[in-house]
This record gives structure tokens, C-alpha cells and sequence, in this order.
């Protein structure tokens, strides 16, 4: 898989397309013309790392009730529907708004699900205000967590799986990525020293 990395995007020349992928790229296009970006467990997942998942974290900008029912109606019309107990676009508003996520999944299924919050913290607003775009294949393209945001996130989580997806990562863009602005990260997350050296090892710092 060839990638084209700039400062703000992520060009793929030619991947190939999993299931998974397929119902990402349906699930983003029917969101059509709103602020997100995802982060977590699929960003490894679509650059290659294989294992599986339940579901897609996907952070929105907020949104008025008018355009959350305009959201959830487009959802609705292509064949996803809500796994929560919600009966309305008012209930899904009311549910992002008070902080909690909203989860949609391909009708007749919950899993993989889209789990959709509304930036909340400010590592939310981190990840949405530098998001990346990644264009693949010519014709698709969305918006992911900055890399290096994406690497500390996985460190601070600290599950296995989750170093395995940080070190998967970094493994991957290992000459791209911006050490100073993976420190800061890692700083400001309050990563302990032990286990980016443990999970990534000695860290490039050429860039």
C-alpha cells in the first residue's frame, strides 16, 4: 500500500477495500456536509492492522436539533438505524447533547455500530480542529485524527490492543510523523516515559 503523506493529508494510491471499509465509505457519504472526524481502533484497522472491531468512533462538531434530524433522517433513508432506545431526532439531540454517544448501525444488525459524540473534551477539539484527510483509490476520501494525536490517544488508553494500534501506527508513518508535536501530545496526556519506550522504543526525532 503506497502512501503520500503532507502536512494535512494522507494520499493512497490503491487499497484495497474490506467490508468494513465499504460500509465506512457508505456511512460517511451519507452523513454528507458535516464536521467530523474519526478516531480510535479504525484508523490501524484501515491502514492495515488486522483485527476485528465492534465499532467506529466518530467525533462531531456540535450540531443544532434541525441538523441532527436532518442527520438522522438521511441515516434512516439508507439503511441506518439507531441502536439506542431513541424514537426521534429530538431524543438523538438530547443525547449528544447531554454527553452521551449515539450509535447507528446497518438495519437488521448492531455490530460494527458508528458511535457519534459531540466534541466535548479538549482532546476532542485537538483531534477535529487538525484533523487529516485521507484520499484513496481516486475517488473516496475522509477525515481521520492527526497521526501523532492518534498514536499518544492509543498510549494513554493503554490496553494491549491499544499499544498494539500505537505501535502499529508509528511502525507505519514512522518518517512522517512530527516528533515534536508526538511529544507534546504524549505530554499533555501524561503518557509515562516507560511505556512510549516499551511500546515504540526510542523515538524519531529527526523530524
Amino acid at each position: 500500500m503506497e502512501i503520500r503523506f503532507s502536512k494535512n493529508s494522507i494520499a493512497l494510491e490503491q487499497k484495497d477495500l474490506t467490508t468494513l471499509d465499504k460500509l465506512v465509505i457508505k456511512f460517511i457519504q451519507t452523513m454528507g456536509n458535516v464536521d467530523y472526524v474519526i478516531v480510535s481502533g479504525y484508523i490501524a484497522i484501515f491502514f492495515g492492522r488486522i483485527r476485528g472491531t465492534e465499532d467506529i468512533d466518530i467525533l462531531l462538531n456540535k450540531m443544532n436539533i434541525k441538523q441532527i434530524e436532518e442527520l438522522h433522517k438521511r441515516l434512516l433513508k439508507n439503511r441506518f438505524e439507531p441502536v439506542n432506545n431513541i424514537g426521534n431526532a429530538k431524543e438523538a439531540y438530547e443525547l449528544l447533547s447531554e454527553g452521551s454517544s449515539l450509535r447507528y448501525a446497518e438495519k437488521g444488525t448492531w455490530a460494527p455500530n458508528f458511535e457519534l459524540k459531540f466534541v466535548k473534551k479538549p482532546i476532542d477539539r485537538l483531534a477535529i480542529d487538525n484533523k487529516m484527510k485521507v484520499m484513496f483509490n481516486t475517488k473516496y476520501s475522509m477525515y481521520i485524527s492527526p497521526i501523532e494525536l492518534q498514536i499518544a490517544f492509543k498510549l494513554w488508553l493503554g490496553s494491549d490492543k491499544d499499544y498494539e494500534d500505537a505501535r502499529y501506527i508509528y511502525n507505519i508513518f514512522k518518517e512522517y510523523i512530527d516528533a515534536q508535536k508526538l511529544n507534546r501530545f504524549i505530554s499533555e496526556l501524561r503518557v509515562k516515559k516507560e511505556t512510549v519506550k516499551r511500546v515504540l522504543g526510542e523515538l524519531n526525532e529527526t523530524k
